[in-house]
């Protein structure tokens, strides 16, 4: 049994522990809401906001309210965690960027609350030590942190990739096409693209990937690797920009390396150069 000064240290560690662990967890989970929706990260208020936080976690075991009202009460704390650590809320883009960032910062809580749940059901525990929880906590935020980059990625991958129509050799095919600014390989005026090697084949043949086959133009291209001689051959490419269509004469060439990725032609940076 503990005497009256035992449990008072008890109590002081206890207290100590809960509002470090909301401390940093309400923290972690601002920063990556506000990374996700590309809102500023403003560490002081993050840390105000987080040390808020805190101090409600203590607090609310010592409330009385019924469960509506907790939870109510919860819901109310998340959007004043978001709108104490939130910067720019002078516009209507900042209060449509604010809004997402509380649905993201409740999203990513039942998240990671759900996954520490299936981790607990996953080991047969009755409940998570806790140095486990804070590891998994951290884990987690990593995992989210490289998803959420790799999504972004990603969607500054898809703002280059546009529809696009080839017809060359008789053949026409629509295919998406990534707009490469890097790309200004050109022969007699006109810009090359570069086809995915199955596209390629599917339009020129067989006989237009080996020197062996019938006589062909060849550009030579610098790469990483070296300098490379490649056949290329004239067609024509329609690539569509929301409502407008952009046609022209261009060489196809054999792309290398564009195996599995989302577009099947690397396009010239000049086609659509005014």
């Amino acid at each position: 049994a503990y005497n009256k000064r035992d449990s008072a240290v008890f109590m002081v560690v206890y207290v100590e522990y809960a509002f470090l662990q909301n401390f940093f967890f309400d923290g972690a989970l601002l920063c990556l809401s506000f990374m996700a929706c590309k809102a500023p990260l403003r560490w002081g208020k993050i840390a105000f906001s987080a040390f808020c936080g805190g101090v409600f976690a203590i607090v609310y075991p010592l409330l009385s309210l019924s469960t509506f009202l907790g939870v109510l009460l919860k819901i109310a704390v998340g959007f004043l965690l978001c709108l104490l650590a939130f910067d720019g809320l002078k516009t209507k883009n900042g209060w449509g960027r604010y809004a997402l960032s509380v649905a993201l910062f409740f999203l990513l809580t039942f998240a990671c609350g759900g996954a520490l749940s299936a981790l607990q059901t996953a080991l047969n525990l009755s409940a998570l030590p806790k140095t486990l929880v804070i590891i998994g906590f951290f884990a987690l935020c990593l995992a989210l942190c490289v998803v959420i980059a790799k999504l972004y990625q990603k969607r500054r991958l898809y703002a280059y990739i546009y529809p696009c129509k080839i017809v060359a050799n008789g053949k026409e095919k629509t295919l998406q096409g990534y707009l490469d600014s890097g790309n200004l390989a050109s022969k007699n005026g006109l810009p090359v693209c570069f086809l995915s090697p199955d596209v390629f084949y599917d339009f020129f043949g067989e006989e237009m990937l080996f020197s062996g086959g019938q006589v062909r133009d060849e550009i030579k291209i610098v790469t990483m690797s070296g300098e490379r001689s490649v056949c290329i051959k004239q067609g024509e490419i329609e690539i569509k920009i929301g409502e407008k269509r952009v046609k022209k004469q261009v060489y196809f060439a054999l792309g290398a390396n564009m195996i599995g990725r989302e577009y099947q032609i690397l396009l010239n940076g000049l086609l659509l150069e005014v």
